[in-house]
């Protein structure tokens, strides 16, 4: 039986549903289509004996035909009452009308029955409703005797209706065992079909399976399934197109058949855009097809040969077509849905092949990717650390010239010696810009944002450049919107940046001529540098800013590393910088910074210098390998007493032996380095509080970072001005004394109240702990003390210099004395009080009291009698 003659009675299946469920639907479709075919003829039968019974057959007809409409509705249950309920009403009717001897009743019980058993009573409830209808339809015919509605009908005509009614019940019920049949008939034969179409598609994944073991790229897979699709299969071709998802089209990737006998090799290979030919709109939709008759398909492309049917399945995976696998025929209606159903099955299997595929191959060269990222990242490190190794090597001979230079300069302004200044300093600009650039490559420059007056940083460069410009016979001028503004930025960063852009304006403008630095502000900082210099030629603008590119038409040619280094530096702010010039007319630079406003701070006004008096017993260890930056050191401190040590190790044994006041170290030193030295400086308890000043060519952040964290006070970078020098040490000294005066403060406390939040502290109250418990001794001196303490007696006494400014022996008196005023001010006698604190004269405890307060034990004791 065609599908298109069950059209009607399948209403209301749908093609998702279990078959058990959708036979039920199309018999009861069937019940209802026979139950309408049966009470029709007594509509013209009924009507022509003018019955009222007929207006009730064409009722139960409509009712009948409407159980279509609630299956149509998806409302099955209900359509199943309906039809019970409609079949019950016409059987009472009717057997009411025609009485007792009629016996229609006998003849339709078993059509409602026979409509329950096409259920296989499955469903019990429908069976419940069959039953209840059944008998109630029965009682209340025999409570109404059969005669509800009386008609005078002769008993031809009743028995007449009688027989007709038993031969149309009997041919309904012989209709629906037939339907019923052919329907699970139907649904065996598909499940032999769908079980042998099983079996094929186990067999083919098993081939393609071991086929494709093994094949691990995605060209490798994709030429495999598409030879075995013609051998496995019988397709003449086979072709697999794969997504470019950048250009939206499908590549051609593998084709195997006549146009392409050999593998590896498509022959003039075409890429189909998405949504275009049959390939295309099966990429879009994701749908498979096939194609009987191309020649009647306006979307057919012909590549080669023109074919008439074509057969296209969907490569997904994850929901998304990665793919297409497409094979076209020479003859028509060739490709059937068992065809389909396989390549559904190849597809699907290719598609976890190659996606497995594709993240195999992205995950190595991801790994790869690392790798070289690692060795990159190695080469980098390993590039900054010989640029910063040379610039080592480098900034030490050049701190002995410019050393040297400053002295000549100082005695005689010879013309020169400004010019040895002139290129020393220029030549230390170029070592800094070449390790700036290597931090930055290397990813190791990090900014280091600091509130500051931006107008007046401006304003600085422009002071710094004066000279310059003055000497070219150049004005140089400075424009801002606003006297004052507050930004957060790196200083260093910025000054590397406009010094060269003021210089290179001010180096290429002629004389008479005006550089102009023009400064807004508005959620970013706007900085414009305009000269009215020789200008730059429009096809050297793209490359001023390539690193070492040098113009051939600039009478002033650098290193090509300045605008280099600038325009890294902006890239590193996220900002931007750009150029325009006019060859003979001037050159303007437009740079935009993001930076955030900050709100003012009070500056600090600059440190006084502050000499030490000569004579005094106070000297400095210099740790520095490079016995010529020693000897220029000794000479810039010729004031002070200097002990040389050329490495940490060396430095240790002199720093343990005599505690000097001050230290100066090297970083970079053969043996024990300087970060090394300074945590063996600050762990040590005897050297803990010593002043440490480190000397360093390398100025980056990290460098400053790791002597902070070792230890460090302060940095003075090589090549060094050397009156900075003298400055720093006098003023580390000067506060060296501010603490001298606060642990002598502490020292009067009792050991209980002094809070421990230094290493000093540490040891000032473990050294008054131990003062403390020998107090009353008045034989425990200067050698007891640095027994207890397990250090010499030398090195007990600088460190207690260092602190206090006393010696062993006086500090032990001043912690007798101080808590010897404790107790006059508690109120015990002057006597007591003497001998308690280890004084066994009178006498001298008196005058040494005195000595120490101003007044005798018993004034100071009064005096703190009255003030409780």
């Amino acid at each position: 039986m065609a599908s298109k003659s069950w059209n009607v009675v399948s209403w209301g299946v749908d093609e998702t549903m279990p078959f058990d469920q959708s036979i039920r639907i199309r018999l009861v479709n069937i019940f209802a289509l026979l139950a309408a075919a049966s009470t029709l003829p007594y509509v013209f039968v009924f009507y022509g004996k003018e019955l009222f019974l007929a207006d009730v057959s064409v009722v139960s007809l409509i009712c009948f035909l409407m159980t279509w409409l609630w299956n149509r509705l998806g409302w099955h249950y209900l359509a199943k009452l309906w039809m019970y309920f409609t079949a019950h009403a016409y059987l009472f009717t009717t057997a009411s009308t025609f009485g007792r001897d009629a016996g229609e009743h006998l003849v339709l019980i078993p059509v409602l029955f026979g409509a329950v058993l096409v259920f296989e009573f499955r469903e019990k409830l429908s069976l419940l409703f069959a039953i209840l209808f059944t008998i109630g339809t029965i009682v209340a015919l025999i409570l109404t005797d059969f005669s509800l509605f009386e008609v005078p009908l002769t008993v031809g005509e009743v028995s007449e209706y009688y027989y007709g009614n038993l031969t149309v019940t009997f041919f309904c019920c012989v209709v629906i065992a037939i339907c019923y049949f052919y329907l699970y008939g139907q649904k065996l034969e598909e499940n032999e079909q769908i079980i042998a179409e099983g079996k094929e598609i186990e067999k083919t994944i098993n081939y393609f399976s071991n086929s494709l073991f093994g094949k691990n790229s995605v060209d490798e897979i994709l030429w495999d399934v598409a030879k075995n699709c013609i051998g496995q299969l019988g397709f003449v071709d086979c072709v697999i197109y794969l997504v470019d998802e950048e250009k939206k089209v499908l590549v051609q990737k593998a084709a195997y058949g006549h146009k392409n006998p050999q593998e590896f090799e498509i022959y003039q290979p075409i890429d189909i855009p998405i949504g275009k030919g049959i390939v295309g709109a099966v990429a879009e939709s994701a749908r498979p097809i096939i194609v009987p008759d191309t020649s009647k398909d306006p979307r057919y492309i012909a590549d080669d040969a023109h074919r008439l049917s074509e057969l296209a399945v969907p490569l997904v995976y994850n929901q998304q077509v990665i793919g297409v696998v497409d094979s076209e025929h020479p003859d028509k209606y060739f490709f059937t849905e068992h065809h389909l159903n396989i390549l559904k099955t190849i597809a699907s299997l290719c598609a976890n092949k190659v996606i497995r595929a594709i993240a195999e191959q992205e995950r190595e060269h991801a790994l790869k990717m690392q790798l070289e990222a690692e060795k990159i990242k190695s080469f980098d490190e390993l590039k900054t650390k010989l640029f910063a190794n040379v610039s080592h090597e480098l900034r030490t001979p050049l701190t002995l010239i410019i050393g040297t230079i400053d002295r000549q300069l100082e005695s005689s302004d010879t013309s020169e010696w400004s010019l040895l200044k002139k290129h020393t300093d220029r030549l230390l600009r170029l070592i800094n810009q070449l390790l700036d650039l290597s931090k930055l490559e290397s990813g190791q420059f990090r900014l280091n944002e600091s509130p500051g007056d931006i107008i007046r940083f401006f304003q600085t460069l422009v002071d710094l450049h004066a000279s310059f410009a003055e000497n070219k016979g150049v004005k140089i001028s400075l424009m801002a919107d606003k006297p004052s503004l507050w930004l957060a930025y790196d200083q260093d960063a910025l000054e590397k940046i406009f010094y060269n852009l003021i210089s290179n304006a001010i180096k290429f403008s002629r004389a008479e001529e005006e550089v102009t630095i023009r400064v807004s502000y508005d959620e970013s900082l706007h900085v414009v540098i305009s000269d009215c210099g020789i200008g730059i030629p429009k096809e050297e603008l793209q490359r001023i800013f390539d690193r070492y590119y040098q113009s051939d038409t600039h009478r002033s040619p650098g290193t090509g590393i300045g605008l280099a280094l600038t325009k890294e530096l902006i890239d590193l702010h996220q900002g931007r910088i750009a150029v325009d010039s006019q060859v003979g007319a001037g050159t303007t630079f437009r740079v935009d910074l993001p930076l955030r406003k900050s709100p003012p701070t009070s500056e600090s006004e600059p440190q006084a210098q502050v000499m030490l008096a000569e004579g005094q017993e106070q000297f400095i260890l210099l740790v520095e390998d490079n016995e010529d930056i020693s000897t220029l050191i000794c000479e810039t401190l010729s004031d002070y007493e200097l002990v040389r040590a050329e490495n940490g190790n060396e430095a240790m044994k002199m720093a343990n032996e005599k505690v000097p006041d001050l230290i100066i170290t090297d970083v970079m030193m053969p043996g024990m380095d300087g970060l090394a030295f300074s945590e063996w400086i600050r762990d040590n308890e005897l050297t803990s509080h010593i002043p440490l000043i480190m000397l360093t060519a390398r100025a980056d952040k990290e460098t400053k970072m790791a002597g902070l964290r070792a230890g460090a006070d302060d940095f003075i970078t090589k090549p060094f001005d050397g009156e900075e020098l003298r400055t720093r040490v006098s003023n580390m000294l000067k506060r060296r004394e501010q603490l001298r005066e606060k642990y002598r403060q502490i020292a009067r406390l009792p050991e209980s109240e002094i809070v421990v939040t230094s290493q000093e502290d540490i040891f000032l109250k473990k050294l008054i702990h131990t003062i403390e418990e020998h107090l009353n001794n008045n034989e425990f001196g200067a050698s007891d003390l640095s027994r207890e303490m397990a250090l010499s007696r030398m090195q007990l006494h600088r460190k207690i210099t260092a602190l206090t400014n006393h010696s062993t022996s006086s500090f032990i008196r001043h912690l007798r004395l101080a808590k010897a005023a404790r107790k006059l001010s508690q109120g015990e006698s002057v006597s007591q009080t003497a001998y308690a604190v280890g004084f066994s004269s009178l006498s001298y405890f008196t005058k040494a009291f005195k000595e120490e307060f101003g007044k005798v034990p018993s004034e100071f004791a009064a005096a703190a009698q009255v003030l409780q």
